[in-house]
Order: structure tokens, then sequence, then C-alpha cells
């Protein structure tokens, strides 16, 4: 499900941006391994205006980067903001992409993220099984979402537009997850409102 334009704006305001890189990051790379193993190859699922992008590029490291988002102004909205840095759309791949259908080869990415997208996805759990299809084995799955009890209620529905039906909580993620074939490596759980994953693919 797209955004509405009340939240389109609201994803583009500065403290977002500065919230997503100065607190979300910090708390996200503190669930990694260390040493930061190898993430050349990025997938950001819901790419938005663009601002993961940085995220991935200065906290992980990835050579690569592909950002797909289902709404093509999104995805034109984030290459236009790019092209526009000195340093270009070097590394960087856009397309408009469905999460539930990624038009990739199997084991191609190194590395997921998930930056409160999958709560606007009617099915999730398809996502989550295309997320592993995509990955390499042994590679991961980044994931900051929001759940049932933060979009599910009188004033989120009054502002924004999210599915209400079939949503989860944090244990619902988990377990969909390692049913999916991730192992859970690290996990914060908000007061069942949002949460964080760090999810490797398990070897089969």
């Amino acid at each position: 499900m797209k955004l509405n334009p009340f939240e389109k704006k609201l994803v583009q305001h500065p403290l977002r941006f500065w919230l997503q890189n100065h607190v979300e990051a910090p708390l996200l790379t503190s669930m990694m391994p260390k040493p930061m193993p190898s993430c050349e190859r990025a997938l950001e699922i819901g790419c938005g205006f663009g601002n993961g992008i940085q995220l991935i590029r200065e906290h992980f490291g990835a050579g690569h980067i592909t950002a797909v988002d289902i709404d093509a102004e999104m995805v034109a909205a984030a290459q236009s903001r790019w092209q526009a840095r000195p340093q270009g759309v070097k590394g960087l791949s856009f397309s408009v992409a469905d999460a539930t259908l990624l038009p990739f080869a199997n084991s191609e990415f190194d590395i997921a993220f998930d930056f409160a997208v999958f709560h606007h996805i009617p099915d999730w759990q398809a996502a989550i099984k295309e997320v592993v299809r995509v990955l390499k084995p042994n590679g991961y799955f980044v994931v900051e979402d929001l759940y049932r009890a933060a979009i599910c209620n009188p004033l989120s529905r009054r502002l924004f537009e999210h599915p209400q039906q079939n949503r989860f909580n944090h244990s619902e993620l988990l377990t969909v997850m390692r049913q999916a074939g991730f192992e859970i490596v690290r996990d914060r759980n908000a007061f069942n409102l949002a949460g964080m994953v760090l999810a490797q693919k398990v070897l089969r």
C-alpha cells in the first residue's frame, strides 16, 4: 500500500532524517556482529525518498545498493535526489517493484533492509519469503517496523492509510521469519508498538 500525502510529507521532514541517521542507525548497527560482515550488495525494500540509502552506505558499508519501492513517484524522487549529490548514483540501482514479487534472482544480495515498510504490505508474509529467496546463504535481514497496536487505532487510522487486516506484533513477526528460514540473531521490542530485528538466512 502506498503512503498517503500526509505520510509522504512526514517521511521527508528533516526531523525524520535526523532520527533515522542519529538514533535508529546506531541502534541497528549495534545489533550486527563485530566485525561488521561484508555487505557488498544491499537491497532496500521501500526506499521512499532515498534517506535509507545514506544510512546503508554510511553505517553498513554497502558497495552497491538496489533501492525499490512500489510507488513510482517515490522511486523517481529518490533517484533525482541522489543524482543531484556529488557522488551521484554510482553504486546505486533504482526499481519500481512489489515486495511480494521481487524482480531479482535467487541468492543475489548480502543484506536486505526494511525501514518501517512491511506494515504497509497487505501480504507481509509473502514479502518475507521473497527476502529469504533473494538473500545469499547466511545473508542478513535488518528490520525496523511498526506493529498492530501502533497502526490499528483511531488516531493512526485518521492520519494514515495502513492495511488494518493481517497485521502483526513482535512475536508474530519473529515466528513468521523463523518459519520462512531465518534465524533471529537479535531483536528489540518497544512495548509491541515497534521493534527491530536482525535475522540471518539459515543454510539448508
